[in-house]
């Protein structure tokens, strides 16, 4: 009765989680993020100056690479076209209040985010007697004196010379500095803390050192965006950029300071919208084929195990619900986009799952055949099945682990489903498969069934003993 017991709970276990997760699919929206070959997307080719070295384009590559990584967008196509070209192709994900979120993400991509930090040495607010004759100086090199426009009011600003870049910073993050506890009321509200490295942090202890009582600028992209005054030597590398933010500007602005700048200046020499036409052609006949080769299997496995071929059907359809489930909690979480080559690797690895019950079926017809009862059986085949179904899937996990880390763009897809999928048969198999056949055999009733039980499925006679003399 305690081994019953055992048993149920883990059925209704599984059960609870499949149930969780049709829940989630009808009621909370819960689906699978889908990749550019299935729901379209966006294309964009972005342009390097004339003569920018090789090594600085392959830079720029990796550095957008990280920064559409950071921003959770899942299977995302960066390659390099020629000598100056950058295509970055991603696909559709969704919208945000305010705009599209792929929208937003293409405008980051090719922000240069050249951060700097200088001394300002005359703040010419708009209105005054030099402000016209002022001119801002776009392309003043690290070593010059520049002029750059800021905030508020579209206040120019003189500037020296670069004292310290972007470079420097290990760490950005957006945060929220409430008026009610601000000592400066013009800091409140959103901003950008950072901190730096070891080497920024001394840099940043003398340069603040050397220039107390006056204004350092934080220049960004040749745009002023915060002037405080240095009040104090700050020797533990950290400080703020403030403005006027909005919790989505910050949040961008920590992004890319982060995930670096960009070498070069980068521009949109080609965007155009991606069609979903043929991977979803291709997914409509890789469906129907699988389809067919499903109802197949579930009809073999009706006519050739019975009752144990239901089981079977119960056991692949809590399989594909969690699957499904958990490929959706990927794009939810992680951006995860599921592709074509990710549909392909659920398709191998349910093969896998109906492998497994085959092996578990066919043990128990070797048990039955030496004599022994149905509910006797149960237990050492399911043991003999077991290993076999576990040095079966780690070959594959193991092969799915080295494909991914080896592997770039779609096929890194293939490879992850095929591996968490094929770790969900195992799960599926113990706690599904293996108590409700140990429970069929428990059942007279259900063994026994005419036509259709457990002992038709496993139908097999005794291996005939020898008789003295070598007959039979």
């Amino acid at each position: 009765m305690k081994g019953t017991r055992r048993y149920v709970i883990s059925i209704v276990f599984v059960l609870t989680l499949v149930t969780g997760s049709v829940v989630g699919f009808t009621a909370l929206g819960l689906k699978p993020l889908l990749g550019l070959d299935l729901v379209g997307g966006v294309s964009v080719v972005l342009t390097a100056p004339d003569g920018t070295e090789s090594d600085v384009v392959d830079k720029t590559l990796e550095t957008i690479r990280t920064r559409v990584d950071a921003f959770g967008v899942g299977e995302p196509d960066i390659t390099r076209q020629g000598d100056l070209n950058i295509q970055v192709q991603i696909p559709e994900f969704g919208d945000e209040e305010g705009g599209s979120r792929q929208q937003r993400l293409l405008e980051l991509i090719g922000r240069t985010a050249q951060l700097e930090m200088r001394i300002v040495q005359e703040a010419i607010p708009k209105g005054s007697p030099d402000y016209e004759t002022t001119d801002l100086t776009p392309d003043a090199g690290a070593d010059e004196d520049a002029v750059y426009l800021g905030d508020p009011n579209q206040t120019k600003y003189r500037l020296g010379e670069v004292l310290m870049t972007g470079d420097k910073l290990s760490r950005a993050t957006a945060t929220f500095l409430d008026p009610a506890s601000a000592t400066d009321i013009s800091s409140a509200g959103w901003q950008v803390s950072f901190e730096l490295t070891d080497e920024g942090g001394r840099l940043f202890g003398t340069i603040t050192r050397s220039n107390v009582g006056k204004q350092l600028a934080i220049v960004l992209d040749e745009h002023v965006e915060s002037a405080p005054n240095v009040q104090t030597e700050i020797p533990d590398g950290r400080g703020q950029i403030t403005g006027s933010f909005t919790e989505q500007e910050a949040k961008d602005l920590a992004l890319v300071l982060k995930t670096g700048a960009l070498p070069v200046e980068l521009i949109p020499s080609q965007v155009e919208t991606v069609s979903p036409t043929l991977g979803a052609a291709s997914l409509h006949q890789g469906l129907l084929a699988a389809a067919a080769g499903l109802i197949a299997l579930a009809l073999y496995l009706a006519f050739y195990y019975r009752l144990l071929g239901i089981v079977a059907w119960l056991g692949m359809a809590c399989w594909s619900v969690l699957a499904l489930a958990i490929v959706s909690l990927l794009g939810s979480a992680w951006g995860y986009s599921l592709t074509i080559a990710g549909v392909a690797g659920l398709v191998v690895a349910l093969g896998i799952t109906a492998d497994s019950y085959i092996v578990f079926y066919e043990r128990l017809k070797d048990e039955v055949r030496t004599g022994k009862s149905l509910r006797a059986a149960v237990g050492p085949a399911f043991a003999r099945a077991w290993k076999t179904i576990i040095a079966a899937d780690i070959v594959t996990i193991s092969a799915a682990v080295v494909l991914y880390l080896l592997a770039i763009g779609s096929v890194r897809g293939f490879a992850l489903t095929l591996g968490i999928a094929t770790l969900l048969d195992m799960f599926v198999v113990y706690l599904f498969k293996r108590p409700v056949v140990f429970l069929i055999s428990r059942s007279r009733r259900l063994s026994e069934m005419r036509g259709i039980g457990l002992r038709s499925g496993v139908a097999a006679d005794p291996e005939p003993a020898l008789v003295r003399g070598g007959s039979r």
